[in-house]
């Protein structure tokens, strides 16, 4: 395990705090712990994400796409939903 040493001070509403308490029960880890594994999940989520729209936009070169038949916000709408 990696040395932590790095404090980070976050505020949470009760009962954002209820559900991050309890999920930490639910996974026998401390919530602390809770919350790097979150962190980690989310940032790892997000560099899946980015890999696959630079894939989908790669795909769209090496096919021959024309500056005209480009769009960019479709691609980057099915890399990134929502």
């Amino acid at each position: 395990m990696s040395v932590l040493e790095r404090r980070l001070q976050i505020l949470l509403d009760p009962a954002q705090y209820e559900r991050l308490e309890a999920e930490a029960r639910r996974r026998s880890l401390s919530v602390g712990a809770t919350v790097r594994a979150a962190i980690e999940m989310f940032l790892d989520d997000d560099v899946q994400r980015r890999d696959a729209a630079k894939r989908a936009l790669l795909a769209m070169e090496s096919q021959g796409a024309s500056g005209q038949d480009f769009d960019k916000d479709s691609v980057l709408l099915d890399a990134f939903p929502g």
